[in-house]
């Protein structure tokens, strides 16, 4: 008997990194902090599946070093004569998550450009953190300008929301299952991990004093979404068990121009493979 996939599942930390936290936490609350940091900074990789392997055969890679961060992430380029078009995965991701719909675009013309965030997919790095996303958003839209389209996904679709708030232009702003707040990501991983409010604290001010990432009630989707000026596509599953479909509806009042594709069923990744979801992306960015 097969078991079914569960595309629904949340994070899930290892029970003895829990149980290490915990005694770091009564042994010293500094360390206890940095061990939490890490866990928290470093992605998981996963295996590439056989589905999205064709994709890669079909693109330009290459190695490209972010100079703001100083680190070099794998870029891909599927060669179209269309408009320009990025897309960002989330976090555990890799380029390759949306091969349906970049593989749907390229048939179509369109110029396609994607990358691993550092320590994601074939990058390298050890450890990153959103806004080295949005570096790389921000790098190679530079680098391809004009870029006409900015597609992302889960925390790809934060650090695109937040690129697009900061002035990047674009014409037309794609974002499937974002979450809103950074405060409330951290807190749910304070109690996943099961630390006190002291812990809590510490690792909140160290991102803040060494990252630059302040991290509070003004660090959301929706308090970015007001200064997005472009036309948005909000794309959100009700059964998404990763990332509430509240934090797109919060995000959605504060978006000027904004059509939304609430759909059920399809949880947090298997949105990304859907045939009505790539239909309504291609829709979207044809349409006037």
């Amino acid at each position: 008997m097969t078991k079914k996939r569960k595309d629904n599942r949340g994070l899930v930390i290892p029970k003895i990194f829990i149980y290490l936290i915990k005694l770091l936490e009564k042994i010293s609350p500094v360390l206890c902090m940095h061990f939490a940091r890490l866990i928290w900074s470093k992605p998981i990789k996963y295996k590439i599946p056989e589905r999205e392997k064709s994709i890669l055969f079909e693109s330009e890679i290459s190695d490209l070093k972010i100079q703001s961060i100083n680190k070099v992430i794998k870029y891909y380029h599927w060669n179209g004569n269309g408009p320009k078009v990025l897309l960002v995965h989330g976090w555990s991701g890799r380029a390759t998550n949306l091969y349906k719909i970049i593989n749907h675009l390229y048939k179509k013309g369109f110029d396609i450009h994607a990358f691993d965030a550092p320590a994601h997919g074939m990058s390298s790095s050890l450890t990153t953190t959103l806004p080295e996303f949005v570096s790389c958003i921000e790098e190679i839209s530079k680098k391809i300008d004009p870029l006409s389209f900015l597609i992302g996904h889960s925390g790809g679709g934060f650090a695109s929301i937040y690129a697009a708030s900061k002035n990047l232009k674009i014409k037309k702003l794609i974002l499937i299952s974002p979450f809103d707040s950074v405060l409330d990501l951290f807190q749910n991983y304070f109690k996943m991990i099961n630390v006190g409010e002291k812990v809590g604290d510490l690792m909140l001010n160290y991102f803040s004093e060494k990252k630059g990432i302040i991290v509070d009630e003004n660090l959301c989707s929706s308090i970015f979404a007001k200064s997005v000026n472009c036309d948005t596509l909000l794309i959100h599953d009700k059964n998404d068990k990763e990332v509430s479909i509240d934090d797109s509806k919060k995000i959605e009042k504060n978006l000027s121009k904004v059509l939304k594709l609430y759909t059920t069923g399809l949880g947090h990744r298997r949105i990304l493979r859907d045939e009505k979801v790539v239909r309504k992306i291609d829709l979207f960015l044809n349409s006037k």
